[in-house]
């Protein structure tokens, strides 16, 4: 398996990463402990939380295309959230950042244009949420508002406004809030703090990659997903003309269905909370569309209630089985084939970034009392992460276990035709067998194939050790002398053959290792699966990992070419 861990993004790219990893952890810290607490106006909150991030961001960097790539990237990190649907988060977040960069754009980055585009970002929550609901419930939500409406009226003793009057206050108080919010992060100067993150852990490297890769457990189908689709638009468009029955057993069958073959269904399923909302919903429309006067009546209101509850269970599967069979790799390749791999190459680094990210988020204890200055804080730590993104050294890593020919492949490679435009140095080292186990390793310099004894089993015990082997300083020194050569030839690709427990604790190759890291140098590393993610954690690096059971010498000779060359 050939596998490819780019960082050299574009820098707008990159950019938009950090601040999408921001956000992000915005999103899951904050909006998951308001949604928890059931806070009245969260959304709106949320919104106002992201125009400012954005807009502090672009202080940062007044690039044009940041406001929508850093929405994209935020967006597209949604689609990790446990709830079942996902796409109403992800539209409302990427639509206020498309807001803002079209009316930025359209008063040239002057203050006019972020006092509109921050109100109408924040506006947008309204007409979401209304489509939403007319999506979920069809006609009939709108008959269940204005009863909702006139029944407070009444009892509020409110005369001469109509069910609309509070649609139009809720707009006019969302776009003074969103203009508010947008004029004081833009007026805003707070000094950002120089806080410095330590390296990702080993553990970020690979929540980045589970989270962008398949689970092994769930099966996908790409005629599946289209299914889905026609199901759920099909199922909408007609639901309405279908007999009670009828539509109540078609989704029924497909609820059982979509639950049999996706668990994270039956996880939406499980919370109470859903089938409180939709036997309050049935009970209202029972009461206020049908009346209580007889119990002709309540029924006719009771089987509206019904057709909207059904209407939901739709939707809410049929969104659930979407967000799921959406994540399906041959629909992720197929994307990246048609150019879009940058994206998912953004995303890559703001997962990495995010644990990372979300403990700054998750220390910050003035969100709630300054929010602008908790993020303007935080914007600080993002430059630093962008710079450890920005250059990196790129390596081939050849993956391995003892004996399974990691040696022997890197030295095929030297000397080949099709290479002799790149010049090899650096070192590998060579074993030696006894009784059916290896018994000592010589380092070889690459360049003149001089050799010097690295370790051996037999004694004199030595104090630099690794498992059964004594390491012998003369050997280390050989290696180290080499290496340094291959600091000082810029020109060189450098092999180091291998990378282990030694350097992990800072012995053996590490110092040279380091400076060839810190030098953006083009190499070529041996490791094995059990440190690889130690050793990447160590020395981030733009990497291509390459299993030596699966790859040639041809395989290793054109990714060498079409890598490092």
């Amino acid at each position: 398996m050939t596998h490819t861990k780019q960082r050299a993004l574009p820098d707008i790219w990159l950019k938009a990463a950090m601040l999408g990893s921001l956000w992000a952890s915005v999103e899951i810290i904050l909006g998951s402990f308001l949604h928890n607490l059931h806070i009245p106006l969260t959304g709106t909150f949320l919104a106002a939380l992201g125009l400012i991030l954005m807009i502090n961001g672009y202080k940062l960097w007044p690039d044009k295309g940041l406001f929508w790539r850093t929405a994209l990237v935020t967006a597209t990190m949604k689609s990790i959230s446990p709830s079942a649907i996902i796409f109403g988060p992800m539209v409302g977040i990427f639509m206020e950042g498309v807001i803002l960069e079209l009316c930025v754009r359209v008063f040239r980055g002057r203050w006019p244009g972020f006092l509109l585009g921050g109100a109408l970002a924040v506006s947008w929550s309204l007409f979401q949420k209304i489509f939403v609901m007319l999506m979920t419930y069809g006609p009939d939500f709108v008959k269940l508002y204005e009863q909702l409406y006139f029944m407070a009226a009444k009892s509020l003793q409110i005369s001469g406004a109509f069910p609309l009057d509070l649609v139009k206050l809720i707009f006019i108080i969302d776009l003074s809030f969103g203009a508010l919010v947008a004029a004081l992060a833009f007026r805003t100067n707070g000094e950002r703090t120089k806080q410095t993150i330590s390296p990702a852990g080993s553990e970020q490297v690979s929540v980045a990659e589970n989270l962008l890769t398949a689970s092994v457990s769930q099966a996908y189908s790409v005629p599946l997903l289209f299914v889905n689709l026609l199901i759920l638009l099909g199922g909408l468009s007609v639901l309405d003309d279908l007999s009670q029955v009828l539509g109540s057993s078609f989704v029924a069958i497909y609820v059982a269905l979509n639950i049999a073959r996706y668990s994270r269904s039956l996880r939406r399923l499980k919370q109470p909370q859903l089938w409180i909302q939709l036997i309050a919903l049935m009970v209202l429309s029972g009461l206020l569309l049908g009346g209580w006067d007889n119990t002709e009546s309540l029924l006719i209101g009771l089987e509206s209630g019904l057709g909207m509850a059904t209407r939901a269970l739709l939707v809410i599967f049929g969104f659930s089985a979407l967000s799921i069979e959406i994540r399906n790799p041959i629909i992720l390749d197929w994307f990246i084939r048609r150019g879009m791999g940058i994206v998912f190459e953004a995303m890559s680094a703001a997962f990495e970034v995010l644990p990372r990210t979300m403990k700054l988020v998750s220390q910050q204890r003035q969100f709630w009392r300054h929010p602008f200055h908790a993020l303007t804080q935080l914007l600080g730590a993002l430059e630093q992460l962008r710079k450890e993104h920005l250059v990196t050294a790129k390596v081939i890593i050849l993956s391995g276990e003892q004996g399974q020919g990691k040696t022997s492949l890197v030295k095929s490679i030297l000397g080949k035709p099709n290479l002799r435009q790149l010049v090899f140095s650096g070192l590998y080292t060579e074993g030696g067998w006894a009784d059916g186990e290896r018994d000592h390793y010589h380092v070889v310099d690459v360049i003149t194939q001089n050799s010097q004894l690295l370790c051996e089993r037999s004694e004199p015990t030595s104090p630099i050790r690794s498992g059964p082997f004594n390491f012998r300083i003369p050997g280390i020194e050989f290696g180290e002398r080499i290496l340094n050569q291959s600091i000082s030839d810029e020109s060189t690709i450098v092999i180091i053959d291998e990378i282990g427990h030694l350097e992990l604790h800072s012995d053996g190759w590490s110092a040279g290792l380091q400076e060839l890291v810190e030098q953006n140098r083009k190499m070529i590393w041996t490791i094995r699966p059990i440190l690889l993610d130690k050793v990447i954690a160590k020395w981030p690096v733009n990497y291509m990992l390459l299993n030596v059971l699966e790859i040639d010498q041809d395989d290793l000779e054109h990714h060498i070419l079409k890598f490092l060359a």
